[in-house]
């Protein structure tokens, strides 16, 4: 493989699978990426050799009809850098971004190596859905040419890989694989001293009163006087969740509405002794979901503490991590022994990083 084309209609700057690939490959191998161009003020994701194309802004706000026309253009401007690239191998994520790939393997190119990857799990019910309809179109292009060409289909983990052979029983099982969400090497941790005087507890990732715990996790924490301080860096929120938060005039509790760049979080995972996942886990995707978030934490040394609605996590073994990883039964208000005792964590067992899971995937498919 010397040529890789990825295409990821929504802004890469906001999925850090998809940055780590391409810093783990983009020395082995010439990447192309075209993607739209985010619309907050969060920094934006530069590869020292990767070719990242950002032709189109996304637009939240726009009528349909809008963004149909721009999705048109995006395939478009994208099958024009698929020609002028000749790409030995094609990577989509998503049922979104499969049209320009459709374009390109059925018209242009057979020989193209085609891999497709989901970052979540969509059961065949989901297209349905408000909001759906570009996806739904794509996932027919999907199911009629683009499961029977494609040379890898990738989930996150076992469970999920599983879900989407028993919903699409003719694909091929050999084309069916892994493509788990870890974190780079150099976020790694071998040991972290917790001596804090009080538990530092963080939550980095979107928020929402519907999806999350993190109101009636706030309203504990305000209950523990001082014993706990939290803090949550996050650019993607409702407004009524800040509200909430607000409301409740908690000293221990600081909102940094900007969030973080990605490069900059293991720094800030230092300061802390505990990462908090707070999913309500409502459907299948999320109850079966091996969050980055999980081993971004675990591999900074942090202690992780999650609902026991993400089922996943509740049925792994947790034992082969040596920071504390512990069940919150949040609706019955049982929340973890919050002692402070100071110790220090060897975390030099820990060895799942993003380098290998991806130098895997480049070696299968040149195989």
């Amino acid at each position: 493989m010397n040529k890789l084309f990825i295409i990821h209609y929504y802004p890469i700057d906001y999925f850090p699978p998809v940055m780590n690939l391409i810093d783990a490959l983009e020395n082995k191998v010439d990447i192309s990426a075209s993607t739209l161009q985010k619309s907050n003020t969060l920094a934006e994701y530069s590869s020292k050799r990767a070719r990242i194309y950002r032709r189109f802004k996304e637009n939240k706000k726009r009528g349909s009809l809008f963004v149909l026309a721009q999705y048109i253009l995006f395939s478009l401007f994208t099958l024009f850098q698929l020609i002028r690239q000749k790409p030995d191998v094609v990577l989509y994520y998503e049922s979104i971004s499969a049209f320009p790939a459709y374009l390109y393997k059925h018209f242009i190119s057979r020989k193209v190596k085609l891999c497709i990857h989901y970052h979540e799990y969509m059961a065949p019910s989901e297209y349905d859905r408000p909001g759906m309809r570009l996806a739904k179109v794509n996932h027919k292009f999907e199911i009629s040419y683009l499961y029977r060409m494609a040379t890898w289909i990738s989930q996150t983990n076992e469970y999920r890989r599983e879900f989407f052979m028993q919903d699409y029983p003719d694909v091929p099982k050999v084309s069916c694989s892994l493509l788990p969400n870890y974190p780079p090497k150099k976020w790694f941790r071998k040991e972290k001293q917790h001596t804090n005087e009080v538990v530092k507890c963080v939550y980095v990732g979107s928020l929402s009163l519907k999806d999350t715990y993190v109101l009636e996790f706030c309203q504990w924490i305000a209950e523990q006087h001082g014993k706990i301080q939290f803090d949550i860096y996050s650019f993607n929120f409702h407004k009524d969740t800040l509200d909430a938060i607000e409301k409740l005039q908690c000293p221990y509790i600081e909102f940094h509405k900007e969030g973080i760049k990605y490069s900059e979080i293991p720094n800030l995972l230092d300061r802390y002794d505990v990462g908090v996942l707070l999913y309500k886990a409502q459907v299948m995707n999320v109850k079966y979901c091996e969050t980055n978030k999980f081993y971004e934490y675990l591999v900074s040394g942090l202690d992780v503490w999650y609902p026991k609605e993400m089922t996943l996590l509740h049925e792994m073994d947790k034992s082969v991590f040596t920071p504390q990883i512990v069940e919150m039964d949040i609706t019955q208000g049982l929340f973890p022994n919050v002692e402070l005792s100071p110790r220090k964590v060897d975390n030099s067992s820990y060895d799942k990083f993003s380098e290998r899971v991806y130098e895997h995937f480049m070696h299968t498919i040149q195989t």
